[in-house]
């Protein structure tokens, strides 16, 4: 079994307690390995991370691979780490641009359900999906979608953006918002509590413009102009999370200490939120990229090779009944 130092071994497939929504990456992985096998295409994916986690999907039952970069690499890296690659589909392709244009090809005509980016660029890897012409563009804003399990939290926690979209503007946050929530629902949520975060609880548009576009995404919510959610905002961090910090303050909210999804109002406060619970918070996490035509793994090369699995798993799961509109 292989390990990563520091943290627990990878989170391998248990028994589904047959809930509709899961409570921790051990459930979803259950989950998704009752759907049986999909693939997923790595461009350039001659990195041991990366490989390591697939080899994991895959002992696991739960995923194929097509591998794509250059197959000496990837030999090379197999052997340091005592893997078999005969069980995957390897395409040799040194060159980058074209490594990414394949594994894009390849998931455009349907031979794979989820795109991974390896050791490429990020630039170019989003370049070759959102490519108009043979991309897999759809009519979707791309956001990021983070996952974490966390031993001081009762249930799983999702979170964007943390990765895509700097500083989304109303209507992008809506986008981020109905991509989170129907992500969601694909792990079986029905109806998820959604948390438009702020800093304060307060609308103050003038001084705090992110509570304005909290409050008003919250009343289109309830509308019915954001579908299959509870939403409520602005909140606070600790309101959306901590009960107490509700009672303590007074506020009555269908959303606080209860949150499924936090929406956070830029990037610097997502990617702020995510290494904090990763680095301090001795927190699982998972990361995927919504609003292409299947699923986006694209890690960080900071990630671990538990990380990248668990993305995987959430990719893969998301995968089942992911819809792009596009």
């Amino acid at each position: 079994m292989k390990t990563v130092p520091g943290r627990a071994h990878i989170v391998r497939p248990g028994i589904f307690t047959g809930r509709l929504m899961v409570k921790n990456f051990k459930q979803l992985s259950a989950k998704i390995g009752k759907y049986g096998k999909k693939r997923i295409a790595v461009a350039m994916a001659q990195d041991g991370d990366i490989l390591l986690a697939l080899d994991a999907a895959y002992s696991a039952g739960l995923t194929d691979a097509t591998l794509i970069g250059d197959q000496d690499e990837l030999e090379k890296i197999a052997h340091s780490h005592h893997m078999n690659l005969n069980h995957y589909e390897i395409i040799h392709q040194r060159e980058e641009t074209a490594a990414i244009q394949e594994a894009v090809r390849i998931t455009r005509e349907g031979h794979a359900q989820v795109i991974m980016k390896g050791l490429c660029s990020t630039a170019g890897f989003l370049h070759g999906i959102l490519d108009k012409s043979n991309g897999l563009r759809g009519n979707r804003l791309l956001s990021h979608l983070a996952i974490f399990e966390s031993p001081n939290y009762h249930k799983l926690l999702f979170m964007s953006d943390a990765a895509m979209n700097i500083a989304p503007d109303l209507n992008e946050k809506i986008a981020i918002t109905q991509n989170a929530i129907d992500a969601v629902q694909a792990l079986g949520y029905r109806k998820p509590k959604v948390a438009m975060i702020s800093a304060v609880e307060k609308v103050n548009p003038e001084a705090m413009p992110s509570t304005a576009d909290a409050a008003l995404i919250s009343k289109m919510a309830e509308r019915g102009q954001i579908k299959n959610a509870i939403v409520d905002g602005p909140l606070a961090i600790d309101n959306a999370l901590s009960v107490r910090a509700n009672t303590i303050k007074g506020l009555v909210t269908p959303v606080g200490g209860d949150a499924d999804i936090c929406i956070v109002p830029n990037i610097e406060t997502g990617n702020v939120f995510y290494k904090l619970l990763t680095i301090l918070g001795n927190t699982l996490v998972a990361g995927v990229i919504l609003g292409a035509r299947v699923p986006v793994v694209l890690s960080s090369r900071a990630d671990s090779e538990n990380a990248k699995y668990l993305s995987i798993v959430a990719a893969l799961a998301i995968s089942s009944r992911w819809r792009s509109h596009g």
